[in-house]
């Protein structure tokens, strides 16, 4: 029987190391992936202890070539089953150019290298964001969402990282340096919901299915950063979520985990909103 490979990117911590753990007894063969070496290391030993196989890939996700080599070695390991692409950074713990790298370059990358590689009922999942429907939900942002899909045609173009780079600096007024962080997420994670859409006929046309998940506020790592660095705005981004608490993240693994199953055959091309009820504060409440 052929070996069923999950791979899992940013599996080191957080949101990628919680789906490694759900999903451990569905796989024959982990292959987690990460630039760090160490947290890689860390991941691997501790779901060996509960027998799972693991296999580890040392990556850079912004850089093509690095994730071919990885998608290569996927292939070699067995059928791929599943693609998780939970590796990101935010504006806590990186520049805005490694916003548009990791964020913005990565999914492109993931999705070149892997879906040549992918067989009939192979599933992938790219993790975006609830900052992604800012766009969406601010009103100021509405004119530039025709832009925005026009950008995002130009996906595979060699020069692609500079037009995004162009459109935070002279569509959206914004000096360069930290000021864009904020919107450098927002926009690569926006950019993650349209290029599923763009990639859902392409995915079924060999019996594959691509999805994309929008977490909100979840107690990880990443986010603790945030906590640390910026006290005043975490508290109001917790006392803004419905369910007045933060996602942990064993509530993502199983949904990864659930994405992943026969039972959600049917959907592709599609985003999971997962944030606790937040953007849908914003819509009239009944008492």
């Amino acid at each position: 029987m052929e070996r069923s490979i999950y791979v899992i990117t940013g599996a080191g911590s957080g949101m990628g190391f919680a789906s490694a753990q759900c999903l451990a007894a569905e796989a024959s063969v982990l292959l987690l992936c990460d630039r760090n070496e160490d947290s890689l290391t860390h991941s691997k030993t501790e779901l060996q202890r509960f027998g799972a196989c693991v296999e580890t890939c040392l990556f850079d996700v912004s850089d093509l070539d690095s994730v071919k080599a990885c998608a290569r070695r996927a292939a070699s390991l067995g059928n791929i089953h599943a693609v998780i692409h939970a590796a990101g950074v935010t504006p806590a713990n990186s520049t805005p150019e490694d916003i548009l790298k990791t964020n913005g370059l990565g999914p492109r990358n993931i999705v070149k290298a892997f879906y040549p590689q992918m067989s009939e009922g192979g599933v992938m999942l790219l993790f975006g964001s609830n900052a992604a429907y800012n766009f969406d939900t601010i009103p100021q942002m509405a004119p530039l969402v025709p832009k925005l899909n026009e950008l995002y045609l130009h996906w595979d173009d060699p020069d692609f990282l500079s037009q995004m780079q162009s459109f935070l600096s002279n569509d959206m007024n914004l000096p360069v340096g930290r000021a864009q962080g904020g919107m450098a997420y927002c926009l690569t994670k926006n950019f993650v919901r349209y290029f599923v859409k763009m990639n859902t006929r392409r995915f079924a046309a060999k019996g594959c299915r691509i999805l994309s998940i929008s977490p909100g506020s979840y107690l990880t790592p990443m986010h603790q950063a945030y906590i640390d660095n910026e006290a005043e705005g975490a508290k109001a981004d917790l006392e803004s979520i419905p369910l007045g608490r933060l996602g942990h993240p064993y509530e993502m693994g199983e949904l990864v985990k659930f994405l992943c199953s026969p039972g959600a055959g049917y959907l592709t091309g599609v985003d999971i909103l997962a944030d606790g009820g937040k953007l849908s504060s914003s819509f009239p409440s009944i008492p």
